[in-house]
């Protein structure tokens, strides 16, 4: 027997939305590669102002970085072909993150691939009473926090 979802009570469809959507990520995390995207990214005015194309690029590289590091080499031809666009139009993506802060791209060796590192964003908003997020974090542990990121 089937049954019409749409035919429920409203409070029992937002019940299994929830409980869906705590399954999906609660599997996702155990199961796929992630990419968080934190509250300060809407804060800092980072998702107003950056280009539609510039966020799917960023996005895309968080996606392709490593989880632990926020590293990888993925090259200008790969962006390029799969977003089917230009070298150049990537390159200008990619200034668009460099000068939002939000990625740093450097050669290692000469002649060796390009490594492409995200950058943290949000710390001015750790402690920041008006902020929206979820928990607090006491001085102590910032300033402890900022001792092993320099």
């Amino acid at each position: 027997m089937t049954f019409n979802r749409e035919e429920l009570p409203k409070k029992r469809q937002a019940e299994m939305n929830r409980a869906e959507y705590a399954s999906w990520k609660k599997r996702g995390l155990n199961n796929f590669g992630f990419f968080p995207v934190f509250q300060p990214f809407k804060e800092t005015f980072l998702l107003k102002n950056l280009s539609g194309n510039a966020l799917r690029l960023y996005l895309y590289l968080g996606l392709m970085s490593g989880n632990e590091t926020g590293e990888t080499w993925v090259t200008i031809d790969t962006m390029a072909a799969y977003f089917n666009k230009s070298k150049r139009t990537i390159s200008g993506w990619i200034k668009e993150l460099e000068q939002a802060e939000l990625i740093e791209r450097m050669q290692l060796k000469p002649d060796g691939p390009a490594h492409t590192f995200l950058k943290p964003y949000g710390y001015e908003h750790m402690n920041d009473k008006n902020s929206l997020q979820k928990g607090k974090l006491s001085s102590s542990k910032q300033s402890s926090n900022d001792d092993i990121l320099f």
